[in-house]
């Protein structure tokens, strides 16, 4: 258990980092603060260092690894990278918080839980769509039974990446010249499937078709999957990251039940029971995608106060989904994915 402020290492420097986790760390300076910072590029890491102040640079991670003044670390490299360097971290006694996916294969995600259950540290995954205050509410009204029993759902993300506002994450060059399978398919989709997961439980079986449309990142940029759950109910999941399109959504969950139904989207849930139903809606007070949520429940889980949400295991879930999916796009076969693989780690 950390006493006083967490001594936060870093190691990668881009624009995760930059844009998503440096303004929430500031907002909780209280509680953290960033103690070291390496990145592969040396001028970058003295740059984020100057930033965020007082941080030591270190040339190499292996280096703030062996720092007894670091307590936890924060993982935010390219994918392709991201299994060995969390085995590394867990394996020298940090507590860590890794950015999505956990790996990017099953087979390395695999690798990674054996090492984290060998640790007593804290270990999350920074999903932030297991965070999100919509998808929160959404999985605590289907829990209460508010719909009934689940029939049918749709999970809908249509994006143009190659847009202006999108730079920020093509122009990386890990992204750019992508050697994790699945490309942005996996990049993304372990975000949407998270929060299918968590809200309406374990998929079966899936039938996926993808395609390549000349994105501006290697690899397919159109996914439509249908998913059969283990509770019985099916649906759909179509992403489409090269949409010329007024109304980008990026992400949006509907679901039918017996009762009623369910509509998640940008902070807000709909819900009703059916025309002549009063529709009823809930709007998120603060919504920032979940980011300060997991921040401040790796934080507690530090301290023992709680226990982390974002865990390993559900990750695992997450990468071995659409790596299914990407199977069946490529045999042109249904995919069975055991619930045991789920429920084992």
């Amino acid at each position: 258990m950390a006493r006083g402020r967490i001594r936060l290492g870093i190691i990668g420097t881009g624009s995760a980092v930059q844009t998503i986790h440096w303004p929430v760390l500031q907002r909780l300076s209280a509680e953290i603060r960033i103690a070291a910072v390496v990145s592969r590029r040396q001028q970058n890491a003295k740059a984020f260092a100057r930033l965020v102040g007082a941080a030591r640079v270190y040339s190499d991670y292996p280096r703030m690894l062996a720092d007894p003044e670091i307590d936890a670390i924060l993982i935010a490299v390219p994918i392709i990278m991201n299994g060995k360097v969390l085995i590394d971290c867990v394996r020298c006694g940090k507590h860590v918080l890794a950015e999505k996916p956990i790996a990017a294969t099953p087979v390395e995600a695999l690798q990674v839980l054996k090492e984290c259950r060998k640790s007593r540290a804290v270990v999350g995954i920074a999903e932030n769509f297991r965070y999100r205050d919509d998808v929160m509410e959404a999985k605590r009204l289907i829990a209460k039974g508010v719909i009934g029993a689940l029939s049918a759902f749709q999970v809908n993300v249509k994006f143009d990446m190659n847009a202006r506002h999108q730079k920020t994450w093509t122009r990386t060059r890990w992204r750019q010249k992508a050697q994790h399978p699945g490309g942005f398919l996996l990049d993304a989709g372990v975000h949407h499937v998270a929060a299918l997961r968590d809200v309406l439980g374990e998929v079966t079986e899936t039938f996926a078709q993808k395609l390549d449309r000349g994105f501006t990142v290697p690899g397919a940029d159109v996914l439509l999957a249908q998913f059969a759950l283990e509770n019985g109910a099916f649906g759909h999941y179509f992403a489409c990251y090269s949409a010329k399109t007024q109304k980008e959504t990026t992400f949006e969950l509907l679901v039918y039940g017996t009762r009623g139904s369910i509509e998640v989207r940008d902070g807000k849930v709909h819900w009703g029971r059916g025309l002549r139903g009063r529709p009823h809606v809930f709007v998120a007070k603060q919504f920032d995608r979940g980011y300060r949520q997991l921040w401040q429940n790796f934080c507690s889980a530090i301290r023992g106060e709680d226990e982390m949400v974002s865990t390993p295991e559900k990750a695992y879930g997450d990468v071995l989904l659409i790596s299914a999916a990407l199977e069946s796009a490529k045999t042109g076969r249904n995919v069975s994915i055991r619930p045991r693989f789920y429920r084992n780690w």
